[in-house]
C-alpha cells in the first residue's frame, strides 16, 4: 500500500526558487551572506522586485511570493512567473528555460505565443522588464486578438522562427517593433504551445478540431492506423483510464494534469489557450510507448524492464516536446509515477516487455483511484 501522503502536497513556486538562487549565488551577491534563512532570501527577491517593476505590480508580485515562503499558496499565475524571471535578473532566454524547466518544472516559454515571443526578444536583448511591459502594451490588440491555432500548424515552427528570427534578426528593441509591425509576420503567432498540444494530440486528424459539432466527434487515428471515428469523451477517458468523477476528484490534487470533461473539449477544439502539462502528457505518453520486440527500432521504443533506459527515453522525448524532465523530488505527480514504476518493477521480474507495461498503466490507475476515493 502506498503512501498516498507522498503525493497530495502540490510542488511551491518557492522551493524551485530557492534551489535555483541556492545553484546561483551570483544573482544575490552582496544581498545575502553565508547561511542565509529563506526569510533572508525573501526580503533580498522583495527589494530587487522594487527596483524592477512599478509599484502596482511590485504589491502584486510581493504578495504573492509572500504567499509561496508562508505556504499559503502553491502556484503564481504566469504574469509573476513573467515578473521573476526580470527580478531575478535573468542574462537570456536561455537562464529563463533553466529556471522554469528544470527548477519550477514548468513549460518552456514558446516562441508560438505573441507575448512570450516579446518576453524570450526581450531576455535576449536583455530589456528592462518596463521596457518589456512597453511593447507587450503596444501589441496588446494584437496579443489578445490572436488566434487560438494557426491555419497551418506542424510540429518543429518554434524552433524555427527562434533561431531564425530572435537570434539571427532582432538585433535591439527597435528590430523587434519592426518584425512586429509587419502584419504578414503576425500570422504565424497562436496562442497556444503548438508542438506540446500536437505532443498530445498526434492521433488526431488535426482538420476536425476546429470544428466540433455537437454530437463533439473527432477523427481519430487507432494505433496510427485506420482513421475511424470516436466520441472526445472516449477519447478522455482513454486517455485517464479513470470515470469522470475519479478525474474531477484528482483535480484538486494534480489540478494542472486532471481537467473536466468540458474544459477537455474545449482543448481538443482549441477553443481555448492551451497549456498541455508534463503530467497529462506523460500519462498519454506512457500508453503509447512501444514495447514488442518488433518495434525495437522505432524511436518510441523503450525496454520499461530497463530503468534506465525508461527514464532515459522518456526525458528525451518530454524534452523534445518541450516539457520539463522527470523530478521526483520537485514534482508530486512525477513522484507517483516513478514510484509506481519501481515498485512494480520490483514486484514483476519475471514478465514480457509488454505485459509490464500494463501491469505498469493498471497499478498507477489504481493508486490515481485511491487518492480520488481520499478526496471524496
Amino acid at each position: 500500500m502506498p503512501d498516498l501522503s507522498r503525493y497530495t502536497t502540490p510542488l511551491s513556486i518557492w522551493t524551485g526558487t530557492c534551489l535555483y538562487i541556492k545553484n546561483h549565488p551570483g544573482l544575490y551577491a552582496g544581498l545575502l551572506s553565508p547561511g542565509y534563512s529563506e526569510d533572508d532570501l525573501l526580503k533580498a527577491i522583495k527589494k530587487q522586485a522594487r527596483e524592477v517593476l512599478s509599484p502596482g505590480e511590485y504589491d502584486t508580485f510581493r504578495k504573492a511570493i509572500t504567499a509561496l515562503r508562508k505556504s499559503t499558496a502553491v502556484s503564481v499565475k504566469k504574469e509573476n512567473l513573467y515578473r521573476l524571471l526580470f527580478v531575478l535578473r535573468l542574462n537570456s532566454d536561455t537562464e529563463a528555460q533553466n529556471l522554469l524547466m528544470n527548477y519550477l518544472h514548468q513549460s518552456e516559454l514558446s516562441a508560438r505565443s505573441l507575448d512570450e515571443f516579446i518576453i524570450i526578444s526581450a531576455l535576449k536583448l536583455r530589456l528592462s522588464w518596463q521596457s518589456a511591459c512597453d511593447i507587450r502594451t503596444r501589441y496588446k490588440t494584437l496579443i489578445t486578438t490572436q488566434p487560438l491555432a494557426p491555419d497551418e500548424i506542424a510540429e518543429g515552427q518554434t524552433a524555427e522562427v527562434y533561431y531564425s528570427i530572435i537570434c539571427e534578426r532582432i538585433k535591439s528593441a527597435e528590430d523587434l517593433c519592426e518584425y512586429l509591425d509587419c502584419p504578414e509576420n503576425i500570422a504565424f503567432f497562436a496562442k497556444t504551445c503548438n508542438t506540446q498540444y500536437l505532443a498530445l494530440f498526434d492521433d488526431v486528424q488535426l482538420e476536425t478540431l476546429y470544428n466540433g459539432d455537437n454530437e463533439k466527434i473527432v477523427r481519430m487515428y487507432t494505433n496510427y492506423g485506420t482513421l475511424e471515428r470516436e466520441r472526445i469523451k472516449d477519447y478522455y477517458f482513454s486517455l485517464y483510464g479513470l470515470p469522470e468523477n475519479e478525474v474531477l476528484a484528482l483535480t484538486g490534487i494534480f489540478e494542472n494534469v486532471f481537467m473536466s470533461y468540458d474544459n477537455f473539449c474545449l482543448l481538443v477544439q482549441r477553443k481555448r489557450p492551451v497549456n498541455v502539462s508534463s503530467g497529462t502528457f506523460l500519462l498519454g505518453l506512457i500508453k503509447k510507448l512501444l514495447s514488442e520486440d518488433a518495434d525495437a527500432s522505432e524511436d518510441f521504443y523503450v525496454n520499461f524492464l530497463d530503468p534506465e533506459e525508461f527514464r532515459e527515453t522518456v526525458n528525451d522525448i518530454l524534452i523534445y516536446f518541450g516539457f520539463p524532465v522527470l523530478d521526483p523530488d520537485l514534482d508530486t505527480f512525477d513522484r507517483l509515477v516513478m514510484d509506481t514504476y519501481n515498485e512494480c518493477l520490483s514486484s514483476h521480474t519475471d514478465v514480457s516487455n509488454a505485459s509490464f507495461q500494463q501491469l505498469f498503466l493498471t497499478s498507477l490507475r489504481n493508486t490515481l483511484r485511491e487518492l480520488a476515493y481520499l478526496q471524496r
